[in-house]
């Protein structure tokens, strides 16, 4: 829900329409809820260069699966393989459950309330400055509250650039979130196209989107000062 949810669904007035918002980053929740009876996966390329600890650099491949199960409830799963993370960590990749209670549905008048936790298992996952060595990575099971609203909606019909849609989000969480508010906003200019911009473990981040069908959506921008690209497809099951 990311990271780097990368499709964004909205509420106009009670009216559900798909539109490019673009993506978010990797591990920062959002409230871009996966509608009820629906998964989204996304591919994820990562270009690093600069990463702790030595030895893992140029890429990271990362693969989402997030599964909208009620239509309050979602559960994603998360699968990262950096390159040479076997040589530093003594394994290939790292992954994780995080799960997502929508607490309070969005309306036209106030913002939606999700909690949830990320890590739900413990498992093995990226470091953090907390916990930065790469043989256990930070593993709590990591706690978080965020909300989201779209502050600005268009008036003329579609998005446009003279008339764009605006959406808000605003977090807290500890363990891997570091006790720190983390955020963005995110802006349609059409259906299609759309960019967002986000803040998560005071790193900032930049993202386009284009989504050419519903079920598609493309997105690159910078991580962590690094480029990344992002491919989404969403389908009933």
């Amino acid at each position: 829900m990311h990271l780097n949810r990368l499709l964004l669904a909205l509420a106009l007035l009670a009216v559900s329409a798909a539109l490019a918002c673009a993506g978010d980053i990797v591990a920062m929740p959002t409230g871009n809820s996966i509608p009820q009876g629906q998964f989204q996966l996304n591919y994820i390329y990562w270009d690093r260069e600069a990463v702790n600890p030595p030895g893992v650099r140029d890429y990271v491949h990362i693969g989402e699966l997030f599964v909208g199960v009620t239509d309050r409830l979602e559960i994603d799963y998360l699968h990262v393989v950096p390159q040479g993370w076997d040589k530093v960590a003594g394994h290939s990749f790292v992954h994780e459950f995080n799960v997502y209670y929508t607490v309070l549905k969005e309306s036209a008048e106030a913002p939606s309330l999700i909690v949830g936790v990320t890590n739900l298992f413990g498992q093995d996952w990226l470091p953090s400055r907390g916990r930065p060595s790469p043989d256990s990575g930070d593993n709590r099971v990591s706690p978080f509250v965020v909300g989201s609203y779209n502050v600005r909606t268009p008036t003329l019909g579609p998005p446009s650039p003279e008339d764009p849609l605006v959406r808000l989000h605003l977090g807290y969480g500890t363990g891997f979130h570091e006790s720190k508010l983390f955020g963005g906003a995110q802006v349609a200019l059409d259906p299609q196209w759309g960019f967002g911009v986000f803040n998560y473990q005071e790193d900032p981040a930049y993202l386009a989107a284009y989504m050419p069908t519903p079920q598609w959506e493309l997105n690159a921008g910078w991580a962590k000062g690094d480029p990344v690209y992002h491919i989404s497809y969403m389908h009933p099951f």
